[in-house]
Formats: structure tokens, C-alpha cells, sequence
């Protein structure tokens, strides 16, 4: 055993970083909310309760293939409708459920979607979802998961339905304008 090995075994050198860590914060203004009263707003982006938009959804079922622990539940059926004389088919949606309880909010559903803007997503900002009764209040249905019955939602987050977006929850960003159609250029 050489000198400092042994110097270093009589010596808890980690034990004084930590402790310094500790003394640091230790020193440091405590910051405490009053919880029910204020709320501090999760960052941009904090996983939250999931967002729908069955409008979106082209029933392509990558969410459900890339959800890790297989909690997405999706079940569809053709539709043939006649566009231009021609007869197609079109992918309808019965069902799209997600059993929140087993969700680990890794985002994995809302990185396959391959719709723009996501038809599922995470970032909502809203995280109040506690409920006395977990196995029906935490698996939601399509329809709960676009008007969040049963969900407390962060103040000034819109509800899906209520035309919340993927990239801004709170509806605070400066709407686009609309394209001009091609071939109408200002004088």
C-alpha cells in the first residue's frame, strides 16, 4: 500500500466536499411556497398531463409502438369514402387510450408522433392529477384527454380542446400569419 492510499483511507476527503456542498446550501436563503395557494410554474419543458388532438391524429400508431411499457391503447377501422368519383380509404378512430398510472412521462410517444404540430404530447405544464380513485380517474379515454375532466389544469393553461398548442401551453405566443395563397404578391 503506498503512502497516499493510505492518507486517503484516513482521511475522508469525499466526506468534506459533501459536507461543503451541505454548508453551502445551508447558507443560502430558503425558498418555500405555500403550495395550494401559489404555484411555481414548471419550467418549459416539464412533462405534464398529456395533450390530444384527435383532429392531429393520422391513427399511424407510432405513439402506441414507441410507449416503452405499452400503456397506449389505440383501435381503429377503414373507412371507404368517394373523392373525385374514386372510392378511399380512410383510417378512423374508435379508440386512443393512455393508462397514466404505469406512464413513466418519458416523452417517447410525443418523439414518434410524426404529425406538426404532435397530435400527443407532454409539455402542458399541468400536474395536478391526484385523485382518490386511480383506476378510473387515471386511465383517460380521447375524450378525456382533450377537455382533462377530472384534471386541475396549471392557471392560464388551456385545455386540448380549448386550442392548446404542443409548443405554447399557456397561449402566450404570438399567433403566425397566415400565408398568402401562391401567385398574389402585394403590389
Amino acid at each position: 500500500m503506498s503512502l497516499w492510499a493510505l492518507v486517503c483511507s484516513l482521511i475522508p476527503f469525499e466526506l468534506g466536499q459533501g459536507l461543503g456542498v451541505t454548508g453551502k446550501y445551508f447558507l443560502r436563503k430558503k425558498t418555500t411556497v405555500q403550495y395550494p395557494e401559489k404555484k411555481m410554474e414548471p419550467t418549459d419543458r416539464f412533462r405534464g398531463m398529456f395533450g390530444f388532438s384527435e383532429e392531429r391524429c393520422i391513427v399511424c400508431h407510432a405513439c402506441a409502438k414507441a410507449c416503452p411499457i405499452d400503456i397506449i391503447h389505440i383501435q381503429d377501422h377503414f373507412v371507404e369514402l368517394e373523392v373525385d368519383g374514386k372510392k378511399k380509404k380512410k383510417k378512423v378512430l374508435d379508440r386512443y387510450d393512455i393508462d397514466v398510472k404505469r406512464c413513466m412521462f418519458c416523452g417517447l410517444c410525443e418523439e414518434a408522433c410524426p404529425t406538426a404540430p404532435v397530435s400527443i404530447w407532454l409539455t402542458t405544464k399541468t400536474y395536478e392529477t391526484a385523485t382518490y380513485e386511480r383506476n378510473e380517474q387515471l386511465y383517460f379515454t380521447k375524450e378525456r384527454l382533450q377537455n382533462w375532466q377530472g384534471v386541475s389544469a396549471y392557471p392560464g393553461v388551456l385545455a386540448p380542446n380549448a386550442g392548446m398548442l404542443p409548443e405554447d401551453p399557456m397561449g402566450t405566443k404570438p399567433k403566425a400569419a397566415p400565408a398568402e395563397p401562391a401567385g398574389k404578391e402585394g403590389a
